[in-house]
C-alpha cells in the first residue's frame, strides 16, 4: 500500500499532509509535525522546514542516521519464523493463557466503534491520561475513517464474545505500522492484548508483502519502561535510529540547547501528558548534534 492512503485517512481526520523531502508529514498536534513512512531517514541539511509546515508551525520530528541525530529505536518485529519462541518465557505463559481465554482475528471497524470506544476510555484512564471533551465524536469519526481506508485493518480479541482489546494497524509500502491498541480493564487478566498481539503479528508477519511490523518510534515520554518491557517481551526488536528534532526560527532567533533544556525541564514538571511530549522533544532538540542546514 503507497502512504497516500494513510495520508487521505489523516486528511478525513482533518490533519492537513504534505508531501516534502521525499515523505509525507502531518501535524501530528497543534503546530507540530511528523515525518512518515516511519522507517525512512532523513539527511537534516536538506529538510526544508517552510514546504512542511505554515507560519504557525514550530516543530518538525523525523528519523535520521546516528550519526544525525540523537540515539532512538524502532519497535519492529521482521522474522517471518515468529513464533511463541520468539517471546520472553514471561510474556509467552501470558501468550498461551490469552489463546485460552480468548478468541482473535479481523473486525470491523463501524461495527467496533461503540465497544471501542469504551475501551480507548479505559485505557486512556488506565494510563492517567487526560480525556479531552468532544471525545466520542472524534472517535466515531476515526472508526468511520479507518473504515474507509484500504490500508488499515483493525484486530481484536474476545473473551467470552465480549470486546477485550483491538489495534489498528495501517499498511504503508511494506510496513505494517501499529498504531492504536486498546483494552478492557476489567477483562485484562485474561491476557487478551497478548493474545491479540501475538495473532496479529504471525499472520501480518507472514504475508510475502510485508517486511515488518512497526509499532513506533522510542516515545518522546519518560517513565515508559513498563511498555517497552511489554513490546520487547512480545517480541519487538528495538532497531537503533536516530531521532531528530527541528524548530521553525523566528525573527532570525534559534532557541540555544541550553534554553531548550531548561524549558524541557520546566515542561517536564507538568504533570500531563502534552506537557511531557514536549519536555522529550526539547530534551531531544537541547542533546542532538548541529547540522549546518542546506535548506
Amino acid at each position: 500500500m503507497q502512504p497516500h492512503h494513510y495520508a487521505a485517512f489523516l486528511e478525513r481526520m482533518g490533519h492537513t499532509v504534505r508531501e516534502s523531502s521525499g515523505v509525507h508529514w502531518f501535524d501530528v498536534f497543534s503546530r507540530a509535525w511528523i515525518s512518515f513512512p516511519l522507517e525512512t531517514q532523513l539527511n537534516p541539511a536538506t529538510v526544508d522546514l517552510s514546504q512542511i509546515m505554515d507560519h504557525r508551525g514550530v516543530m518538525a520530528r523525523f528519523c535520521c542516521n546516528v550519526e544525525d541525530g540523537v540515539l532512538s529505536f524502532r519497535q519492529v518485529v521482521a522474522d517471518k519464523n515468529y513464533s511463541l519462541s520468539s517471546l520472553d518465557p514471561k510474556a509467552r505463559n501470558k501468550t498461551r493463557q490469552g489463546l485460552e481465554n480468548c478468541t482473535c482475528g479481523p473486525e470491523d471497524s463501524r461495527e467496533l466503534a461503540t465497544d471501542g470506544i469504551a475501551l480507548h476510555t479505559q485505557t486512556l484512564r488506565r494510563q492517567g491520561r487526560k480525556i479531552s471533551d468532544g471525545y466520542e465524536v472524534h472517535w466515531r469519526k476515526y472508526f468511520g475513517a479507518v473504515s474507509q481506508c484500504p490500508s488499515a485493518t483493525v484486530w481484536a480479541a474476545r473473551y467470552q464474545g465480549i470486546l477485550a482489546s483491538f489495534l489498528i494497524s495501517f499498511r504503508i509500502g511494506s510496513v505494517e505500522n501499529i498504531c492504536i491498541v486498546r483494552s478492557s480493564e476489567e477483562l485484562l487478566k485474561f491476557r487478551p492484548n497478548n493474545a491479540m498481539l501475538y495473532t496479529f503479528l504471525q499472520q501480518a508477519i507472514r504475508r510475502p508483502e510485508t517486511t515488518e511490523v512497526c509499532i513506533g518510534l522510542q516515545s518522546l515520554q519518560a517513565e515508559m519502561n513498563s511498555l517497552d518491557m511489554f513490546k520487547r517481551g512480545m517480541g519487538f526488536q528495538e532497531q537503533p535510529i536516530g531521532q531528530r528534532i527541528e524548530l521553525r526560527s523566528t525573527l532570525g532567533f534559534k532557541l540555544p540547547r541550553a534554553l531548550a533544556r531548561l524549558a524541557g525541564k520546566a515542561a517536564g514538571s507538568v504533570h500531563n501528558e502534552y506537557a511531557a511530549r514536549l519536555a522529550g522533544a526539547l530534551s531531544l532538540y537541547a542533546d542532538q548534534p548541529v547540522i549546518r542546514r542546506t535548506a
